[in-house]
């Protein structure tokens, strides 16, 4: 796409703000969604001093997201890079921060591989999702480390009666869906299956170090169950989900399997003071055959904390908590290591008037490193029942991972440092909410984050030490709109993510991208729905500039009979040639068919 049809379909998504606002006394905009992802406790979306988005089933559903990257890429500030197809290794990068600058978190469990500090988008599928909620900017004064960029916390699935689909695509590309699950009585329970197989493509081109024209397949088996039950005058729920599968790549392939379980107890207070105690494990295993040799990866993360919340008056809450967790891991012939971390923290949020308010402060004493004090002030201001302005500002940070502290290298090259500190960052954000109508909301967004004592392999052993400085400049516009039938999403990211060092950007982040989702139903029978995605040009390794590229994606859902549906959904329509990654090949035109059945 020419540069004059994307500024095209630009003023177009724009166009939409005005003739919306015309119409938009036709309709209700929903309620702003329940968050607890950005202080720990249940607040409404816009009285967070940050910009938060939410991703619930029913626009999962209705996404036919054939993986979560397709799920993630349409929102603002978040940039996707993965290698090859299918399966994959995919990199999310939240406002132009490093992927390992992103907390997720899966119903609260620290996910993250303690050795490479990443987590692997590829294997959890949408199919055993609720819920996700997105928190941009710094939180580690709630969550501890990581929290750089932002934070992503994932909400498995909580079905409700039962549920099938089954799915054919492409590159022979097969996934089936079976859930059951109940909500209400004494008990209630719930179970979620999924499995996909597919053939694929060749993940490199001629460029790629490895290259083999051969297909490269991924297969995977994913699974989500909880309950809960009441018990000694309190409420106890679980949660818990396992991934497992293969990957295969050029002259290679990659074996995983990773579960989570957690646990939380509720007491029931009148009181003053409400408190809750959680409890989770979560286990990794990595283990990938090259042409180089092998190598296997195991780690595990023991996790506990406890949070009590005081309602100092009608509008103020008071949050004191204390979360540890202990973590180890296991490189097959490298290293053995483990380490603990303990974190009280305290928050305040309130509102005044027409001005609402969070403070909080948070310090981890860590068994590497010792002790990182972070903080975060935010601020609220309603000018009246359709305009908002917030700003805030935080400091963040992340400890260095198993193999950057301890990890021997290749014959004495690119080897860890024990010596490492941690990375630290200092963020400030300010935005704007319109409401012009019921049915729709614009947003604005400028923010600025500076990270020292980045981590890089340096000198003539590139030995891991802290040597690195970014600056990260951006701005991000989204309009959303319900509309008689008709809703619209739309939303714009510019960025500049400076390597200050090197003098250059930070790598695979898009300077600019944009999205536009525009859909109909009718008569609640069917919808169509298309997207639009724009990225820019991006750098890659060896100053490799990677073109900008424009997709454009179809989809539509029927219902048939009262409990059957039939979905069909295209992607790249055009069937646009691009490099995700330098040497990686992107999928071609892509045809997905599902046929489902619900109780």
């Amino acid at each position: 796409m020419t540069t004059s049809a994307i500024r095209r379909a630009i003023l177009a998504g724009l166009s939409l703000v005005s003739i919306s606002t015309l119409a938009a006394a036709e309709t209700a905009w929903q309620d702003d969604p329940i968050v607890v992802t950005a202080n720990r406790t249940e607040q409404r979306a816009d009285s967070v001093p940050a910009r938060v988005s939410v991703i619930d089933r029913q626009d999962i559903e209705r996404s036919q997201a054939p993986d979560l990257l397709e799920l993630l890429r349409l929102e603002a500030g978040i940039d996707i890079a993965r290698n090859g197809g299918p399966g994959g290794q995919t990199s999310v990068f939240m406002r132009g921060a490093n992927s390992n600058h992103v907390l997720v978190l899966i119903d609260g469990v620290r996910v993250a591989a303690s050795g490479t500090g990443a987590f692997t988008w590829e294997v959890l599928d949408p199919a055993v999702i609720e819920r996700i909620e997105i928190v941009r900017g710094p939180r580690a004064a709630r969550w501890g480390s990581d929290a750089i960029g932002g934070v992503i916390q994932i909400f498995t699935r909580r079905a409700e009666g039962l549920s099938a689909a089954a799915r054919y695509a492409s590159d022979n590309d097969r996934k089936a869906t079976l859930s059951a699950g109940r909500q209400q009585g004494d008990l209630p329970l719930d179970l979620t299956l999924s499995g996909r197989k597919v053939d694929g493509f060749s993940a490199q081109n001629p460029r790629g170090f490895a290259f083999d024209p051969d297909d490269d397949g991924f297969e995977n088996f994913s699974a989500a169950t909880g309950g809960s039950t009441n018990i000694a005058g309190g409420a106890l729920q679980w949660r818990g989900r396992a991934a497992t599968g293969e990957t295969e790549f050029d002259r290679g392939e990659t074996e995983f399997d990773n579960w989570s379980w957690r646990f939380d107890y509720r007491r029931n207070s009148s009181g003053p003071w409400q408190w809750q105690l959680g409890a989770a494990t979560v286990r990794d295993r990595l283990e990938t055959e090259t042409a180089f040799g092998s190598s296997e990866v195991v780690t595990r993360r023991l996790q506990g904390d406890w949070l009590a919340e005081r309602i100092l008056g009608d509008d103020t809450q008071w949050l004191l908590g204390v979360d540890a967790w202990r973590e180890s891991g296991v490189s097959r012939g490298q290293w053995n290591e483990s380490r603990s971390n303990v974190g009280v923290f305290s928050g305040l949020e309130g509102a005044a008037g027409r001005a609402g308010y969070e403070l909080s402060l948070r310090v981890d004493e860590d068994e590497d490193f010792g002790t990182e004090v972070t903080g975060n002030a935010g601020v609220n201001w309603r000018f009246d029942d359709r305009w908002r302005a917030f700003a805030s500002a935080g400091r963040a940070f992340r400890a260095p991972n198993f193999s950057q502290l301890f990890s021997p290298g290749f014959g004495g090259l690119f080897a860890g440092n024990p010596d490492l500190d941690p990375e630290r960052s200092w963020s400030a954000e300010a935005g704007l909410d319109f409401n012009p109508g019921a049915g729709q909301r614009l947003t604005l967004s400028a923010y600025s984050n500076w990270i020292d004592d980045l981590i890089d392999f340096s000198g003539v052993d590139f030995r891991a030490v802290n040597v690195k400085e970014a600056r990260i400049r951006g701005l991000e516009f989204s309009h959303g709109a319900a509309i008689g039938n008709w809703t619209s999403k739309f939303n714009l990211t510019w960025q500049d993510p400076e390597d200050r060092d090197a003098d250059r950007d930070l790598l695979r982040r898009a300077e600019f991208k944009g999205n536009w989702v525009l859909g109909y139903a009718f008569a609640n029978r069917w919808n169509i729905d298309g997207e639009l995605v724009h990225v820019g040009d991006r750098l890659d390794v060896g100053g490799a500039r990677l073109s900008s590229y424009t997709l454009i994606n179809l989809r539509a859902a029927w219902r048939l009979r009262d409990h059957w549906n039939l979905e069909v959904r295209v992607d790249n329509l055009a069937d646009r040639d691009y490099e995700p990654l330098v040497g990686f090949n992107a999928a071609d035109r892509r045809v997905f068919v599902q046929l489902g059945w619900s109780s």
